[in-house]
């Protein structure tokens, strides 16, 4: 009986381990689960992770196969492990095209002495270097692991004619949109490790959003259907739209929004989402699918966030600007506590800026009145707004503003989660999710998926 070992370093996205206890059950391969979130400091974790899988390999019959899968491994195609493996006896792919590194999601072990030597040799030197031994302070997985087995390209088909395991997402590149094309075993979006100026470091800003677009995909293949996630995204390019809607336009609090043709992909289903949540705690919102004609030539997209909410502080109390991306996942949480005290109200960015602008609130008064016509004059004078991130983006002309009026303090921004949780940090448990800067049908994918969890609160 072949095994699908499971690894916990981190806890997995919702139905992945139900998608490999699956595999393994159509099969009929035993199936285990190696859980390492016990265990303290991530070099401990690594050593532990290989100590497993000598620990799988000491206990099966030879010959038998090993399935090596973790939190950002997807089964995708559900060949079988003869079929993959065929003429192998180790199977590790690297991890982007042209890299000389491996991957360690679905990696394939076959229990022979040569593999259990090459895997013990290993778990000797990750030993080493877990402990920080002299000459075994840099290094990473990647590096330990490429010594002992030399990475196939992910792209070449295997002997049989079958792809093992293959990463989705790199720098400058991706291949989700083939998965149904290419059918590999695994497809995996795992963080990338590289090596500047000697400093081992994998992908910068890393979350599990494209393994969840990734099992949506293989659960829609599973059941003979195909992912078609680029055409809905074409299809709601094209469908006919109002300007704008409006709810509960007298509202104390009120919601504003714009998301344009181009994004209807995703901001469609934000807007469905941020209605649902308004009706539901009759909070005022307005959505808008084309600038409005109240706001200034050339002032659009992400350009046009204080400029919306100038307009309608006159009918509300407290306006949020919120982005397209975002939506109201745990609905029973009303936002009135988070503005309680507060004038003026933006979350602290997950990363190295002192805000993210994603969500804003403002308080009907004269002095924050001022802040926002201070700040649309700044906007307005940004020469170069032909993108997101041009000068900073509108991120940068806010955090200069709150910083003109003494406001870049602990009384007007809170934390990453209280506003817009961001994709690192978010649960289902959060108020709202933030769902920015990742490829836009797939954007769609996720948020889709986040938006049906919603519905269950």
């Amino acid at each position: 009986m072949h095994t699908v070992l499971t690894m916990v370093s981190n806890r997995p996205v919702d139905g992945l381990l139900d998608n490999h206890a699956e595999y393994a059950r159509a099969w009929g391969y035993r199936h285990a689960i190696a859980d390492a979130l016990h265990i303290y400091g991530q070099r401990q974790a690594v050593l532990f992770k290989y100590q497993a899988i000598m620990h799988e390999l000491v206990r099966a019959p030879d010959g038998e196969l090993l399935l090596v899968l973790d939190p950002f491994s997807v089964v995708f195609g559900r060949q079988s492990l003869d079929d993959v493996a065929r003429g192998y006896d180790a199977i590790v792919t690297n991890q982007a095209p042209g890299s000389p590194w491996p991957a360690a999601s679905g990696m394939i072990f076959r229990n022979t002495f040569d593999v259990r030597e090459r895997v013990r040799r290993l778990v000797l030197e990750l030993g080493r270097w877990a402990v920080y031994l002299p000459g075994h302070f840099s290094g990473c997985e990647a590096s330990y692991l490429r010594d002992a087995f030399i990475p196939l390209s992910f792209k070449d088909r295997l002997s049989n004619g079958h792809l093992a395991s293959v990463q989705v997402v790199w720098e400058g590149g991706l291949s989700i949109d083939f998965m149904a094309d290419a059918m590999p075993l695994v497809a995996h979006n795992a963080p990338r490790w590289q090596c500047v100026d000697g400093h081992w470091n994998p992908t910068a800003d890393y979350d599990f959003r494209y393994v969840t677009a990734l099992l949506h995909d293989a659960s829609l293949v599973e059941r003979g259907d195909r992912p078609d996630a680029s055409q809905l995204w074409k299809a709601a390019q094209q469908r006919a739209r109002e300007p704008a809607l409006h709810v509960n336009s007298r509202a104390p609090i009120a919601f504003v929004t714009l998301h344009t043709g181009d994004v209807a992909g995703y901001g469609d289903i934000h807007e469905e989402n941020f209605e649902r949540y308004c009706r539901r705690h009759g909070y005022g919102y307005h959505s808008y699918r084309m600038p409005p004609p109240f706001v200034p030539p050339g002032v659009t997209a992400n350009w046009a966030k204080l400029h919306l909410i100038r307009h309608h502080l006159r009918d509300h109390a407290f306006v949020f600007w919120v982005d397209a991306d975002i939506l109201a996942i745990n609905q029973l949480e009303r936002i009135d506590p988070v503005i309680d005290e507060r004038d003026f109200v933006i979350g602290i960015d997950h990363t190295a800026w002192a805000v993210n602008s994603c969500m804003i609130g403002v308080r009907n008064t004269e002095a924050m009145r001022e802040v926002v016509e201070h700040m649309c004059a700044r906007i307005e004078a940004v020469e170069d707004r032909s993108s997101v991130y041009s000068n900073g983006g509108d991120q940068q002309a806010i955090q200069e503003g709150m910083e003109y009026f003494g406001m870049l303090d602990a009384r007007y921004i809170v934390d990453a989660t209280t506003l817009a949780a961001s994709p690192v940090y978010a649960t289902r448990k959060h108020r709202f999710v933030h769902f920015p800067a990742q490829h836009n049908h797939y954007r769609a994918v996720v948020m889709q998926v986040w938006n049906r969890w919603s519905m269950e609160s």
